[in-house]
């Protein structure tokens, strides 16, 4: 009876990852990076090129990346991820669901993976129970885990390479450097920020085992890196001058980093800690609520780098180095303090949580209202957040009308100008670019332009950023075209005949 019980437990946490998920999954509409990254998996699955056809090679995005050849070769993003997807494309069709389960498996594979870590590095199979729970509600994790973005792929394997080190290592060592390196480099050419768990991996290999590596283990740890970069370079050996303005401009303008490390730890708590846990100024009454788990995740943090006993034990002290490491790297050397990499810091955020609970449970125990209390609010906000945003911003009321709307009254031969997301409901073989510069760089004139909020936004940010661009476009709409849609957030203009 006792062995089902972690089996139930674990059957129970998957089936609300996958409710949770699913949720986000049917109810969001797509947005533009799932579809500047599922395009060119598209055209490689159906076409046999990897170009992404939805931008214009001339203009640009809202960080003013150049685009060159970009409709040949997509350089600015690592491979893998785009290599994953065209196989998903071919097995399963081209649609914004098999990009966004895809993701959700590689979410279910990362829980595998701090199960197993957990487990081995504690044996408190309900430690890790307790962790998975968090994680498994976590609002940002599941945000992603849903997304047909790259970053939940990156994560799964990174930390299943972490997995098979730790499993594998009392058993052959070079086995387990060799398969753990594999996998991780593989999260590494899914995402730079693999560099972050390509780093834990090399101080876990330190810290159990520093007496172990040879010469010939840093060999063996580089041979996979160095297999998949020579991949990589072939593809890139196909046009290198494009490469280096797709990747290098992608890579460039992120904001403050370490040569400005004040500016970017304030830029950190403001915009991936405040921003994101419903403390930004925006912010609702009942969205600022979202700060009490941010409370409690930093709570758990201070109370396992306080308490000694914590301190001590060898594996809370690997997860309190892992911590750190994710901390550092995410403050100081990366500049856009998106809400996308909190993937990275909230799962270790989440165990940390657990194993302070878990100390307070069996040393406090006065504390154990307290604590439960504290825990049932920390997981009722968690689990009520994702179903919630997903209700207030359903895809049935925006997305999928308008898309009635232009499948409707125009066929696919006409130039449309639009976010990308709506390949997905008009299909990828619609003549549709996103270019919300409106073809200032291209001369390009589109015979219907979609103005959805992100349009909108990007727009209004154009007037400070770029006001010469905020001219040509708002002169543009204001003459040359008329409005004939307006519903759920999204306008369809047209253009005058002869405009």
């Amino acid at each position: 009876m006792y062995s089902l019980r972690p089996a139930a437990a674990t059957a129970l946490i998957v089936l609300v990852y996958l409710a949770l998920g699913l949720t986000n999954v049917f109810t969001r509409a797509p947005w533009c990076d799932e579809a500047w990254f599922g395009n060119p998996a598209y055209n490689l699955a159906y076409k046999g090129f990897m170009g992404t056809t939805v931008l214009d090679p001339a203009s640009s995005t809202w960080k003013s990346v150049k685009l060159t050849g970009i409709d040949r070769h997509t350089y600015w993003v690592m491979p893998l991820n785009l290599l994953t997807n065209a196989a998903g494309f071919r097995l399963f069709g081209f649609s914004i669901y098999s990009m966004r389960l895809l993701s959700l498996f590689w979410g279910l594979i990362a829980l595998l993976a701090w199960g197993a870590i957990l487990w081995k590095l504690t044996a408190q199979p309900l430690l890790a129970l307790v962790s998975l729970g968090l994680i498994s509600v976590d609002y940002h994790f599941l945000m992603q885990a849903s997304d047909g973005r790259m970053d939940m792929m990156a994560v799964a394997l990174g930390w299943s390479g972490v997995a098979a080190y730790l499993l594998l290592r009392e058993r052959s060592f070079p086995v387990a450097v060799a398969v753990s390196q594999t996998l991780t480099a593989m999260a590494f050419f899914t995402h730079p920020n693999g560099v972050m768990l390509a780093l834990i991996l090399a101080v876990t290999t330190l810290y159990c085992d520093r007496k172990r590596v040879r010469p010939g283990t840093v060999l063996l740890a580089a041979l996979p890196y160095l297999a998949i970069a020579a991949g990589w370079a072939l593809y890139i050996a196909q046009s290198p001058a494009d490469f280096l303005t797709q990747f290098l401009g992608n890579a460039g303008g992120r904001g403050p980093t370490i040569t400005t490390p004040l500016a970017a730890l304030r830029l950190e708590i403001s915009h991936r800690y405040m921003d994101s846990f419903g403390l930004a100024a925006w912010s609702s009454a009942s969205g600022r609520l979202n700060a009490i788990p941010l409370l409690m995740f930093l709570a758990g943090a201070a109370a396992c780098l306080l308490v000694r006993q914590i301190r001590q034990h060898r594996g809370y002290r690997l997860l309190l180095i892992w911590t750190l490491i994710v901390v550092v790297f995410l403050t100081e050397l990366e500049g856009l303090k998106t809400h996308f990499y909190l993937i990275y810091l909230t799962p270790l955020y989440s165990m940390l949580l657990a194993v302070a609970v878990r100390w307070m449970w069996q040393q406090r125990p006065r504390w154990r209202w307290a604590v439960s209390a504290a825990m049932l609010l920390f997981l009722a906000l968690q689990t009520v957040r994702t179903p919630s945003s997903a209700w207030r911003n359903r895809r049935q009321l925006t997305y999928d009308p308008v898309v009635r709307y232009l499948r409707e009254q125009f066929d696919r031969n006409r130039l449309m100008m639009g976010g990308g997301g709506l390949i997905f409901g008009l299909g990828p073989d619609w003549n549709l670019l996103d270019d919300s510069r409106l073809g200032y760089n291209s001369g390009k004139r589109a015979e219907v332009v979609v103005i959805d909020p992100s349009w909108d936004d990007g727009i209004a940010t154009m007037e400070t950023a770029s006001p010469e661009i905020h001219t040509f476009v708002s002169h543009l709409l204001e003459t040359e075209y008329r409005e004939v849609y307006n519903h759920g957030g999204y306008r369809v203009l047209v253009r005058h005949p002869g405009g």
